[in-house]
């Protein structure tokens, strides 16, 4: 049984490589049944959907963004008799965001028959070649590890060397302590992942942040809050000498993303903090009065004077134009 579900799946995700189309369509039973599901908040209905790992969902939840959902988006759908597949942006609360892949059987509910995580590469179906193991004496005590000492480096040790659930670990540690440690211990993957998109930025390594940021925008589309990320990688590391001009690009693409012109302005800022070109293009959607306080926010947050530059453009911005007879 095992053997011909597993089959199944890698024959569907055959069949679904190519790019998921940015539009969807409005009328499919499966999507509003999708979105209705997002809509609750949790993954939890989500879990409950999934026919891929035999485990409860109970026991998945705890590794698999166990956080409530404060929005989402789903970004790309498309749909046969047979199969569908959806991109899924999630936001969190604290301000996090993660993307998702999620292919399934249409039907009334719905079957989730894979689940791809792009933050840290975890797909379900690994999972699947998992098992048996995860119920065998030795899983059991790795899921108790990973629940009760995560930062530990007998986790890997307990994984036996095991991709998936090395990749569990990793999925649980995003964003805290242990992440460091369960990063260490991951397995070479030509699979895009943002927390290997992470580590090039901080690195400084382009070879290897070109790679990443290709295969997302292939996986992801040209999505905004991809390039929001990144920007915030870049200002957390340092990195703006080589991403601010793209974040620049990108928000031209974007305008009406707010956040995105917002760390698009701050990498600016703390690249070449002399240029106000951008600011001038930041006005087609935003007053100056706003691009202003967030540049005197800016350079206040660094300690910094305002230059010279920044205050004669929010002067000569600001200054009404008069009629010719009147100059």
């Amino acid at each position: 049984m095992f053997m011909f579900r597993w089959c199944s799946t890698l024959s569907l995700l055959a069949s679904l490589l190519l790019p998921l189309p940015a539009h969807s369509d409005d009328t499919s039973n499966t999507l509003s049944q999708l979105r209705a599901d997002l809509s609750q908040g949790q993954l939890d209905v989500l879990l409950q959907r999934q026919d891929i790992v035999p485990l409860p969902a109970s026991t998945i939840k705890p590794w698999v963004q166990a956080q409530p959902i404060d929005r989402f988006a789903i970004t790309g759908f498309n749909e046969s008799d047979s199969r569908f597949a959806a991109r899924v942006r999630l936001h969190f609360p604290g301000g996090g965001i993660s993307f998702l892949r999620l292919e399934g059987t249409p039907a009334t509910p719905y079957t989730l028959t894979d689940w791809y995580d792009y933050s840290s590469g975890l797909r379900l179906t690994a999972l699947l070649k998992e098992g048996r193991w995860l119920q065998s004496e030795g899983g059991k005590a790795f899921l108790e590890a990973l629940g009760e000492s995560p930062n530990e480096a007998r986790v890997a040790n307990l994984a036996e060397g095991r991709s998936a659930a090395l990749t569990l670990w990793l999925t649980q540690c995003l964003g805290k302590p242990c992440e460091r440690i369960a990063a260490t211990h991951q397995l070479e993957s030509e699979q895009p992942m943002i927390w290997l998109l992470r580590r090039a930025i901080a690195s400084g390594d382009t070879d290897q942040y070109r790679q990443q940021h290709d295969a997302l925008l292939g996986a992801l589309g040209d999505d905004a809050y991809l390039w929001w990320l990144e920007g915030q990688y870049a200002l957390e590391f340092q990195q703006c000498g080589w991403l601010a001009a793209p974040l620049r690009d990108a928000w031209q693409r974007h305008e009406d993303e707010l956040l995105l012109a917002d760390v698009a302005l701050q990498c600016t800022l703390n690249h070449t903090p002399e240029q106000t070109a951008f600011g001038t293009a930041l006005t087609r959607q935003l007053s100056v009065a706003t691009i202003m306080d967030s540049v005197k926010a800016f350079f206040a947050a660094h300690s910094r004077p305002v230059p010279q530059s920044w205050q004669l453009w929010g002067q000569t911005s600001l200054s009404p134009i008069l009629p010719a007879d009147q100059e």
